[in-house]
């Protein structure tokens, strides 16, 4: 049996750092590694990582930190993609991971039925547990 991957996603607002800790604390707990993931809803820059925006830079770095403080195996990735569930799901698809760890802004019914939520997106898609 292959070693438990938790894919994490990030939009760097305080409700998604609290996702990576929880991804990096459950890594921990069952010997795991973590990988850290932003969705990026523009192409993919040609020099790859180093020409991406800094913000996009800085979310996946502090995962990074976040993971390294807590010796917990990490990668990083920059998702680019149409829409932020589709984004979730092929990295986590093409990982292999065995979780997804999302935060959910708790819009609601009423605002998740005029918005569309992207983390219900996920969970109604994704074939591993959310």
């Amino acid at each position: 049996m292959s070693a438990v991957k938790i894919l994490v996603t990030t939009d760097g607002s305080n409700l998604s750092d609290k996702a990576v800790d929880t991804a990096i604390g459950l890594a921990e707990q069952v010997g795991g590694s973590v990988v850290g993931m932003t969705a990026v809803l523009t192409p993919a820059p040609a020099g790859g990582f180093e020409d991406e925006d800094p913000v996009v830079k800085e979310r996946l770095e502090a995962i990074s930190r976040k993971a390294a403080e807590a010796e917990v195996p990490c990668e990083v990735i920059a998702e680019h993609a149409e829409t932020v569930a589709q984004g979730v799901l092929a990295c986590a698809a093409r990982c292999n991971a065995s979780y997804i760890v999302m935060a959910s802004r708790g819009l609601g019914t009423f605002g998740a039925l005029l918005l569309g939520s992207e983390t219900q997106k996920v969970l109604s898609q994704a074939v591993r547990p959310v």
